[in-house]
């Protein structure tokens, strides 16, 4: 007997066409299968009448994706579904479909084969498949210098941004090595990059006689002309003085926020504000001191014993921050990346999407900023291999942590570590251990430690906050949890008047005199 599904579970199927390949709708001999397909992000529909440079606008959609899978173009279709055919029209107009419009789009890449069908008419009649690949290691433009992508069920022309943008990750244009507009030596901090040349000379066993600038053309910082050093990209996000001159977003913003949402107006919760910049180095070392210092350490009982375990695994998050640093875009020069501290999760965001064919479910190694990412290789801070992410997972793992969550558009990436809060009920901040001492602490239940934790957090708590961290629903239950730890001695009542709508608690220890 057959299972039957619920009406969500029936919502959250995917669809046979969502799963069908681009290489089945070309290869499939049943024309019903094919010309009943709807129009996807893999797919498209056209009749006969179509103008050749509308079907070169396909060739470099479906060449420049986002999708690496290319997609198929059927001609004899209208818009509506109805299969007219290319039957009627003369074998020179039929020539000139298969060509696909290719004089307007020589980069294109594309097959073509007739499959047999019956027209609306109910006529034997054929239409016209193209296969179109995704082409990997170049823009795909028309003659015209427009190019386009595909988005939805169209073909979306794309922005000179988003142009140069897919040529730096399609490696076709070296970003990274064009010449940045920094003067050389007096923009850049010439001891650390004495410092770095000496490095490599060690490293590589080098003789003294070899001069600085010969080191950086030869570790790709730069290049010589006329007699002078020229830096490039690189050598300005590591070792400029101020990278910021040219990358306007190259820094941090880090944002704690009070809660569990991001909140504006009357109700911004934003505790912490930082900017965090200077060299790609400088911003690393600096973002972790800010984060080690806003992270919680938890103790937690176990067996008798109370052991310290950290709010997120230090690997976990500082692989984030340097993946964040190196893999960003900075040809996106305005925008920063962020760092989102809530209640219970941190986000590490991004400017620039997944590089092609990468998907958060296989996350294979292809960096953006290969030459950047060599450069900070040798200050021990990235390891060229595929292995970060499989390193943050483990550590989560290890630390009984959710997984890493990963959200990504065109524009750019979000990770997220989870903290698991809501399930730490045997865990207490270690900053109320170390006030209320061992014996007190091994004497709280599960709900006493989440209010010890919670005012240790934000510094007191009422009743209403009360209800939103504790199992229990009824507010004159959660009022008497916190008076019994009044009467135990632990927190202390603050009111200024009877019936007092700002009265709270605090800790005993913390209480302000």
């Amino acid at each position: 007997m057959a299972q039957q599904l619920s009406f969500l579970e029936q919502l959250e199927r995917p669809t046979i066409e969502s799963l069908t390949k681009p290489d089945q709708v070309f290869h499939s001999e049943e024309w019903q299968f094919v010309t009943r397909h709807p129009e996807t992000t893999r797919f498209e529909r056209k009749s006969a009448r179509v103008d050749q440079k509308v079907l070169a606008k396909c060739l470099s959609a479906f060449g420049n994706g986002p999708a690496v899978e290319g997609g198929v173009v059927c001609i004899g279709i209208e818009n509506d579904g109805s299969v007219t055919g290319c039957k009627s029209y003369p074998e020179s107009k039929i020539q000139s479909l298969e060509y696909m419009g290719r004089e307007h789009c020589p980069d294109g890449r594309f097959e073509t084969n007739r499959l047999k069908v019956k027209n609306s008419k109910d006529e034997d009649d054929f239409i016209i498949r193209a296969r179109v690949h995704y082409v990997e290691n170049r823009l795909v433009e028309l003659t015209d210098q427009t190019a386009y992508c595909r988005e939805s069920t169209n073909s979306r022309k794309l922005t000179e941004t988003e142009k140069q943008e897919i040529r730096i990750n399609k490696g076709e244009r070296a970003f990274e090595l064009e010449d940045c507009l920094l003067r050389y030596p007096e923009d850049f901090r010439e001891s650390l990059l004495v410092s770095f040349c000496n490095r490599v000379r060690h490293s590589r066993g080098g003789s003294q006689e070899v001069g600085d600038t010969d080191i950086l053309v030869s570790m790709r910082l730069g290049r010589m002309s006329g007699g002078a050093f020229i830096a490039n990209n690189v050598c300005a996000l590591v070792f400029a003085r101020d990278p910021r001159k040219i990358f306007p977003g190259a820094y941090v913003h880090f944002l704690r926020y009070e809660g569990t949402e991001e909140r504006s107006g009357k109700d911004y919760n934003v505790t912490k504000d930082r900017i965090l910049e200077g060299s790609i180095l400088d911003i690393i070392k600096d973002t972790a001191s800010t984060l080690e210092a806003s992270l919680r350490e938890f103790t937690e009982y176990r067996n008798g014993k109370f052991y310290q375990s950290p709010e997120y695994p230090r690997d976990a998050w500082y692989e984030l921050l340097v993946n964040a640093s190196v893999h960003r875009s900075y040809h996106s020069k305005n925008q920063p990346v962020f760092i989102k501290m809530f209640d219970n999760r941190l986000s590490v965001e991004n400017p620039g999407g997944f590089m092609p064919s990468v998907t958060p479910e296989n996350m294979f190694h292809k960096p953006r900023n290969p030459f950047l990412m060599f450069i900070l290789r040798e200050f021990g801070e990235v390891r060229c291999i595929s292995e970060g992410t499989k390193r943050i997972r483990r550590e989560l793992r290890d630390a009984s942590l959710p997984d890493l969550a990963y959200y990504a558009d065109n524009n750019s990436v979000c990770a997220t570590l989870s903290n698991d809060i809501s399930k730490r009920t045997n865990s207490l901040d270690s900053e109320a251990y170390k006030a209320l001492g061992e014996a007190v602490a091994f004497s709280l239940d599960g709900d006493e430690r989440k209010i010890i934790n919670y005012v240790i957090e934000h510094g007191h708590i009422n009743v209403s906050e009360a209800l939103r961290i504790l199992s229990t629903t009824y507010w004159h239950t959660a009022k008497a949890k916190m008076q019994r730890l009044v009467k135990r001695g632990i927190l202390d009542f603050v009111s200024k008047k009877h019936r007092d709508p700002d009265s709270h608690y605090v800790l005993r220890r913390l209480k302000k005199g």
